[in-house]
């Protein structure tokens, strides 16, 4: 692009020089115009077919005035430029010291058709074998290298000094086309001006206004101040505002400054960003034909998803398909096309319900592989240390990650889904797991690998475990409670090592202790519907009657395991959750008293005996 609009502005002017040179020696003006295009052709290799009217004027300043033009630049795959109307006003007595005084250039119905390279890349890497994608990133890779060969020669020289007092440009269509047959990209430029265009150190001025279309079409805004080098190899920004409307919620804005370097396609600018509530800084670093192309610090008070700036021009514009359901399919094709560095520091960081204070996240992505070194921050009280990686490198994405959560305030959870407020305390966990597929729903059915999760000072309301199981031992005891013992449960201890796969979650051990009984059991936990069962074995404690002398406990209670089973949603309520099996307590019981009595009756046997023998 800097190129074309290096052409855009360069060939009226040389087109305008060529025509003042032959003035002396011609007055036909067809002749002359026809003698100026050729001149124009020999100096910049640049084509110009007139098949509208020409005007040219002497005084007060050298005009020429070409309407319905077509403009054929030098090489293949160059763009095809045609304009409805051109017209250029030069000063004249400048030209005769060799400079290039340009009162204005304006161009009215531009249309540009780039077309597609040779080698582009796919428009969507989903379909593609292993073998493919390696075809894909190594056409890339010499693509870039093609491009930055290319890209030394992007400046355009012209002979003379140049100074452009206003540069105007309305009603233009920009077609980029597509080597699969594609619709074509379109940019529709509304408006572009410019003031003091020059090669002398002045400052000069831009603005622009332009619609990216698309299902979500993006508004463009842009305002700069500049300086342009001498041989047009980079400009000093000292000042650019772009305003970005319609690809998020809120307009983004963008402030910069710095230098870019127009023939290598190489920009380092300082940002300021805003968009809403967001605000940033930070640092930037593109490069078109290095690696990485982004390389970004920034620092944000807030970060949303719906704000993506990070995944590079390609993969902005990337809208992949789904492989799965809809919404539910990872966006391959932009981690494919990502090549960026990046360092974040956000004071708050909102994902979904979910919100992570003071997050640190350091990431690479290049070639499909997405790999983060740092997760750090506080989730819901507790603090993050995790690193993952996505590898989309082959036709079927791998997810690994590995971390700790400490000190999670399980009540701020809850609410931040909107659950009732069943369960408080604190939660720690711990893991190593590693997932397969292309959808996010395929990540959370393939996860596999062990969880640890411990907890302090939880408490579950709407279930009573010891007033479930005083229950049972006051129907034992034959006795009827006398205290209103308590809805909830307090555990001193409540932990679980989990193991992931096939789509559930493996608790064994499950383990859980309150102040009056022990409970060791196993359970599983389906991860797409949240069903679970479990089955613990519960020990009592001979404090138990201290809740109420009906549940009071003898040797004989206490000596047998309380089976305890559990089934349901993590949607039900939990006074739904669980029962006690009476049925094997009751058979447990009459099989100890059994043995208690025979143990009983071959102790008197023996006694006799052994009387006996004396």
């Amino acid at each position: 692009m800097p190129r074309l609009l290096i052409y855009i502005i360069a060939v009226p002017v040389l087109l305008v020089l060529a025509t003042a040179a032959l003035l002396p020696v011609f007055l036909d003006e067809a002749r002359l115009i026809r003698l100026a295009t050729e001149t124009l052709e020999q100096r910049s290799g640049a084509r110009l077919e007139v098949r509208g009217d020409a005007g040219l004027s002497l005084l007060p300043r050298l005009s020429l005035q070409l309407e319905d033009t077509v403009l054929r630049l030098p090489e293949e795959q160059q763009p095809e430029i045609s304009v409805q109307q051109l017209s250029v006003e030069v000063f004249l007595w400048p030209l005769l010291s060799r400079e290039v005084a340009i009162k204005g250039i304006s161009l009215t119905g531009l249309e540009v058709i780039v077309p597609a390279p040779e080698s582009a890349p796919a428009s969507s890497t989903l379909a593609l074998t292993d073998a493919e994608l390696e075809a894909f990133y190594a056409q890339r890779r010499q693509a870039l290298r093609a491009a930055a060969e290319a890209g030394a020669g992007a400046a355009l020289g012209l002979p003379l000094a140049l100074n452009i007092a206003n540069l105007s440009l309305d009603d233009a269509r920009v077609q980029l086309l597509q080597a699969d047959g594609a619709a074509p990209q379109e940019i529709t430029i509304s408006s572009m001006t410019a003031s003091d265009i020059n090669l002398e150190g002045r400052p000069a001025a831009l603005s622009l206004a332009l619609q990216l279309a698309g299902e979500r079409p993006v508004d463009v805004t842009l305002t700069a101040g500049f300086t342009l080098s001498a041989d047009q190899s980079a400009a000093d920004v000292e000042e650019l505002t772009i305003t970005l409307a319609g690809a998020t919620r809120e307009p983004v804005v963008l402030q910069t400054s710095g230098t870019i370097t127009l023939n290598t396609q190489r920009a380092e600018l300082a940002l300021e960003l805003s968009s809403g509530e967001i605000q940033g800084t930070g640092t930037l670093v593109y490069s078109s034909f290095e690696s990485p192309q982004i390389d970004a610090q920034l620092r944000l008070n807030l970060l949303d998803p719906a704000l993506l700036l990070l995944a590079g021009p390609e993969a902005a514009t990337s809208t992949p398909d789904s492989a799965g359901s809809g919404d539910d399919a990872l966006p391959l094709d932009a981690i494919r096309l990502a090549d960026t560095r990046a360092d974040l520091r956000v004071e708050r960081a909102l994902l979904g319900p979910h919100a992570i204070d003071n997050l640190r996240l350091r990431l690479r992505a290049a070639e499909g592989v997405l790999k983060i070194d740092t997760i750090a921050g506080t989730l819901h009280g507790g603090a993050l240390n995790a690193t993952a990686t996505l590898d989309a490198h082959r036709a079927t994405a791998v997810l690994s990650s590995r971390g700790e959560l400490t000190g999670l305030d399980t009540a701020q959870l809850l609410a931040a889904l909107e659950a009732e407020p069943l369960l408080s305390g604190l939660a720690d966990a711990d893991w190593e797991l590693q997932s397969r597929g292309n959808t996010a729903a395929a990540l959370v059915q393939n996860l596999q690998g062990p969880l640890n999760l411990t907890t302090r000072n939880v408490v579950l309301e709407q279930f009573g475990v010891e007033r479930m199981l005083c229950e049972v031992v006051a129907q034992v005891n034959q006795e009827a409670l006398a205290a209103e013992l308590p809805q909830q449960s307090n555990f001193q201890d409540l932990s679980a090592r989990v193991t992931l796969g096939e789509g559930k979650a493996r608790l064994d051990p499950l383990q859980a202790d309150l102040a009056h009984m022990a409970l060791r059991g196993t359970g599983n936990l389906q991860l797409d519907s949240y069903a679970f069962n479990a089955e613990f074995r519960a020990r009592l404690s001979p404090t138990l009657g201290e809740l109420d002398p009906a549940c009071r406990v003898n040797e004989r209670l206490t000596a047998i395991s309380w089976p305890v089973l559990c089934s349901g949603t993590l949607d039900d309520s939990p006074a739904s959750w669980c029962r006690v099996d009476s049925k094997e307590i009751i058979a447990s019981l009459t099989r100890n008293e059994l043995e208690r009595k025979a143990k009983e009756e071959g102790g008197r046997f023996l006694q006799r005996l052994f009387k006996g023998k004396d």
